[in-house]
């Protein structure tokens, strides 16, 4: 598996999917490392891309996959060789 960007985007998708279709925030906390990566990365996912939609069930925050972040995470699952071209494509949009 690819390093980077890629990987970490993958692991938030597959996070959804381990959860059975939805993930806690401490799911994606885990994953982000700290409060401000995990809000970067948030805004990122689902506000910039549109692949994860936040909801919040009995207080708790909980986040899914949307019609676009499944069908990424599809190909990304069935296509190793997507992670390069995916990790050129917005390794400067995060560095920001």
């Amino acid at each position: 598996m690819p390093s980077g960007n890629f990987n970490r985007t993958f692991r938030y998708l597959e996070a959804v999917d381990q959860g059975s279709g939805r993930a806690s925030r401490m799911d994606f906390y885990n994953i982000a490392g700290n409060e401000l990566n995990l809000r970067r990365w948030e805004q990122k996912l689902c506000n910039d891309w549109k692949l994860i939609v936040r909801s919040e069930v009995d207080g708790h925050e909980y986040y899914s996959k949307t019609e676009l972040g499944e069908h990424l995470h599809k190909l990304l699952k069935s296509h190793e060789y997507v992670g390069s071209l995916f990790e050129e494509l917005i390794r400067d949009r995060l560095r920001t």
